[in-house]
């Protein structure tokens, strides 16, 4: 079996073609902007942290570091993301993004470097941020993710990611993960099914931008590539 391309994005944690979100070039900003935005947030954090005891919020320093994390997981620099998040948490920031995205980065470093503590600590943060925002669907994506492709629990991450796509009639990412599980589990038919029905609704949106053209391509490219299959089997 040839594998199927998929809009799926590679920063929730598994290896897989994919063109969406983060991982996407026409999403991230230019390496020398990033880099100039990484270091004026760096300059901010260390000017907040030394005026603390004259009265400044601790509030600021946990957005600065968010900010900054951001940067961070745009760059894939996932040590100086998982450091700056776990910073903002100290600083009192609470919020559903925060720990996705805390979630989001160990689960990247956890994969690429084999670390399952990393992996554990990237469901809990996903988890949380689930339980601050029970309609968080990023949460909820990247934890199917997570227990299917770096826990191994396949049929739980199946029911997860269709779950996903049950809540989320527009969440497209979900639509192509859920596609490409269907293929991996040698159910052709049902991948089929469900990237003609994404197909469908990508075609009937009046946006047309950058990444919507890559869904449809992407999607029609799973749509001929599994009719030709079908039709040899």
């Amino acid at each position: 079996m040839k594998q199927l391309p998929a809009v799926v994005c590679l920063v929730v944690s598994a290896a897989l073609s994919a063109c969406g979100d983060f991982s996407c070039p026409m999403m991230s900003p230019l390496r020398s902007a990033k880099s100039s935005a990484i270091a004026d947030l760096k300059k901010k954090a260390a000017e907040y942290e030394t005026s603390l005891a004259k009265s400044d919020r601790p509030d600021r320093l946990g957005q600065i570091y968010y900010d900054l994390g951001q940067k961070y997981v745009e760059d894939g620099n996932w040590d100086q993301a998982i450091v700056s998040f776990e910073k903002s948490l100290e600083y009192g920031r609470k919020s559903a993004a925060l720990q996705y995205y805390a979630g989001v980065s160990y689960a990247n470093r956890g994969r690429e470097l084999g670390k399952d503590e990393d992996i554990r600590r990237a469901e809990y943060h996903y988890r949380q941020a689930i339980g601050i925002n029970p309609d968080y669907l990023d949460a909820h994506y990247g934890l199917a993710i997570l227990v299917y492709y770096e826990k191994g629990d396949t049929a739980l991450g199946t029911s997860m990611m269709e779950q996903v796509v049950a809540r989320g009639g527009t969440y497209y990412r979900a639509h192509f993960a859920l596609g490409k599980i269907y293929y991996e589990q040698g159910k052709p038919e049902k991948a089929l099914s469900v990237y003609e029905a994404l197909c469908s609704v990508l075609e009937r949106k009046s946006d047309d931008s950058a990444l919507i053209r890559e869904y449809r391509r992407q999607c029609d490219e799973n749509v001929r590539q599994l009719m030709k299959e079908l039709s040899r089997s």
